[in-house]
């Protein structure tokens, strides 16, 4: 069962055989391997060694056309009734080196329960040791790619799944404040490797992203995994793991972990084709050599066809894995007509505050139950919803705060303009007034006058903005 998969391009320049000879010292490198670094001191060309110690074997192996190089590591290790096997191969074709790992683990008894694979420390080695390349327009790397202002346009194709990338995108939105809801260098370094972290650097641009994606984009701070040439989306919202960013952070990486170990690697960078390759050339070189042993010509064609065999199993999984997908997509989209699976489907409003949406509308259904006929249908529902969506206290809080800043309002000081800006007010000075402007949406903005001899202005600006707002 393979329970971690991954594959991304590795920096210009870097070599097949550089990235064997890393795999190499990865194994030796192991407290718990009874090879040594005298063991692998054969490097082999156009064929693969066969190596021994203890519980584990490895295998390594390279081969070379006209058109590309290939190298790679098998390594299997027997502990407590498991076989772990991890492979781990490069592929060079023109100015492009693609890097690929694959672990799979079998029990030898039925009783014996699979344990989840850790992600392999060879990740952080090369990505530190030899470098990640560009992954469409993004590069590979242990880091959270920060967007700039200009970006829109970039972060759409990624949200949209038209970009060139082939690992997923961890979007991770900008909050309420204005700054990300997690803490984005360690979870980059945590799924480095298995998907891109990109960090969009405002709210003003979270509204412009909106109107770009048709309001696919996470936002608020929320966290969403895209993943390439798909429209599939994950949102994960810190509120869900109990405020701990580790938990979410861990969240992430089991669903990254599970999702990339059914993908499908590239068919041009696994163990399989790398057998294949080899096999073929030993056929091209025996031709070549004029051999006329027969024995020679059957050993090279049962190993290519023994890896084709294992390409072929491998593509029929793949069928399997990508016809379940339509079938659950199929009766997600039968059973609800929302576009998202859920009970209603998004408009273009998003939320200015968190659980903002979502509080409004409970708060609109309690306020009509009182209307609703006694023990009806309609009355059942509601009050169903309204028990098993509780309101926040976001829009009481707000409301609150604003009314006792403005109460005894008569000019705009220090304090007040610094009060405004923390509930997300943007001030801008008109004339004799300040107009402001609530999370940067133009619909909602009001004007308070930058001195005032009425006692109550204040209270009627507070009122105004209460009324409108919450």
């Amino acid at each position: 069962m393979i329970t971690f998969s991954t594959e991304f391009p590795l920096a210009s320049g870097v070599t097949s055989e550089a990235v064997l000879r890393l795999a190499c010292e990865w194994v030796t490198g192991s407290p718990h391997t009874s090879f040594v670094e005298a063991s692998f001191a054969t490097i082999p060309a156009n064929e693969s060694i066969e190596l021994r110690a203890g519980n584990e074997t490895a295998i390594i192996a390279s081969v070379a056309s006209a058109s590309n190089e290939m190298a790679g590591l098998n390594y299997r290790r027997v502990d407590d009734g498991l076989e772990w096997t991890t492979s781990i191969v490069a592929r060079t074709e023109g100015p492009e080196t693609l890097f690929s790992v694959l672990v799979s683990c079998e029990s030898f008894g039925t009783a014996v329960g699979l344990p989840q694979a850790k992600k392999p420390y060879i990740i952080k080695q090369v990505l530190r040791t030899l470098g990640g390349g560009d992954d469409g327009e993004i590069p590979v790397t242990d880091k959270a790619f920060v967007l700039g202002e200009t970006h829109t346009p970039a972060a759409a194709s990624l949200i949209e799944g038209e970009a060139r990338n082939r690992l997923p995108i961890v979007y991770v939105s900008a909050g309420f404040d204005g700054e990300p809801a997690i803490e984005v260098s360690g979870l980059a370094a945590y799924i480095s490797g298995l998907a891109h972290v990109v960090v969009e650097p405002s709210r003003t641009f979270s509204a412009k992203l909106r109107q770009l994606v048709d309001g696919r984009n996470v936002y608020g701070g929320t966290v969403g995994v895209y993943w390439p040439q798909s429209r599939a989306r994950k949102s994960y919202y810190l509120s869900m793991f109990d405020n701990d960013s580790r938990a979410l952070q861990r969240a992430i990486y089991d669903d990254l972990r599970l999702a990339l170990s059914n993908r499908r690697l590239s068919s041009r960078c696994t163990w399989a084709h790398l057998q294949e390759e080899l096999s073929r050339f030993r056929v091209t070189q025996l031709r070549e050599q004029g051999s006329s042993s027969l024995n020679d010509y059957v050993e090279a064609f049962d190993a290519e066809l023994k890896a084709k065999e294992t390409r072929l199993l491998e593509a029929e999984e793949e069928i399997q894995r990508l016809n379940a997908e339509i079938r659950c997509i199929s009766a997600s989209n039968s059973s609800s007509a929302a576009s998202g699976g859920g009970l209603l489907a998004l408009g273009k409003e998003h939320d200015l505050y968190p659980n903002e949406l979502r509080d409004t509308v409970m708060s609109v259904l309690n306020s009509s139950a009182s209307g609703l006929r006694s023990n009806s249908r309609r009355e059942h529902i509601v009050h169903d919803l309204v028990e098993a969506n509780p309101q926040s206290n976001q829009a009481i809080e707000l409301d609150r705060e604003v009314k006792a800043l403005l109460k005894d309002y008569r000019s705009m000081d220090a304090k007040t303009r610094s009060a405004l800006v923390r509930l997300g007010f943007s001030l801008a000075e008109d004339g004799k007034h300040f107009k402001i402007t609530f999370r940067g949406d133009s619909r909602y903005m009001f004007v308070l006058p930058k001195t005032s001899s009425d006692h109550r202005a204040g209270k009627n600006a507070a009122s105004e903005i209460t009324g409108v707002l919450f």
